[in-house]
């Protein structure tokens, strides 16, 4: 196990407080758009739904009941989770010294597992040896969290950066034409991987904002579809 240097903890508290007050800034906008949600769901259903039914009024107010409980539930999860996602988006801007610092940690975990970094490797162990390198390094920036909240977004920020980290190096692995790897090279340019990774952690976080956005208009679509098949 590497072990962490005083500035790749200190870059990443940065990098981890920096998402969290953004995710503070954008939270409510996107509660208050779940909260839309939840108040048009619900209605549609009890409208064309429970009240046309005439249920006996103990009943009536057991399903409103758990009407309100599943569909607040619902809508705050996808709140928080959209919220992060577009957080994510925005504060990855800002980590440019963080991923090149990490990067630099996972090279030095890469260093440690072979004798020689201009040694020639098989692509196939050299993905092997990039790939453990990279969840060694993320696996110790997440230990010491104690609150959910800070659990949750630490996995939010080590997941994707170590995704786009770990695919941007695999693909570098990859389009080497020789037969074997020297990491030694895979790892130079640092400039131009920084870059690489930054344009995936962006491209990343924007499918996801896109695909929660998506299941969302989904979800409402078939929420309504079910109402009036129900009516």
């Amino acid at each position: 196990m590497t072990n962490l240097r005083p500035t790749a903890g200190a870059l990443f508290a940065q990098a981890l407080q920096g998402l969290a007050d953004i995710l503070r800034k954008v939270f409510l906008p996107h509660l208050a758009a779940g909260l839309g949600l939840f108040i048009i769901s619900v209605y549609s259903v009890y409208s064309f739904v429970l009240a046309p039914a005439h249920l006996p009024a103990p009943v009536e107010f057991i399903f409103i009941g758990t009407l309100f409980l599943g569909y607040g539930l619902l809508a705050f999860a996808y709140a928080f989770i959209t919220a992060c996602a577009f957080a994510l988006r925005i504060a990855c801007a800002t980590w440019e010294e963080f991923i090149d610092n990490t990067l630099d940690q996972v090279k030095q975990a890469a260093a440690n597992k072979i004798d020689d970094m201009n040694e020639g490797l098989a692509k196939d162990q050299a993905k092997v040896i990039v790939s453990g390198s990279v969840r060694e390094v993320f696996g110790e920036f997440n230990q010491g969290r104690k609150t959910s909240f800070g659990r949750a977004l630490t996995r939010l920020l080590l997941g994707v950066t170590s995704l786009a980290m770990r695919s941007v190096l695999l693909a570098r692995v990859v389009k080497i034409s020789d037969q074997t790897v020297q990491l030694g090279k895979l790892f130079a340019g640092r400039a131009t991987l920084v870059g690489a990774i930054f344009l995936n952690l962006r491209l990343f976080s924007t499918l996801l904002l896109v695909l929660l956005y998506v299941l969302g208009a989904v979800a409402l679509t078939l929420n309504f579809l079910l109402v009036f098949w129900l009516k």
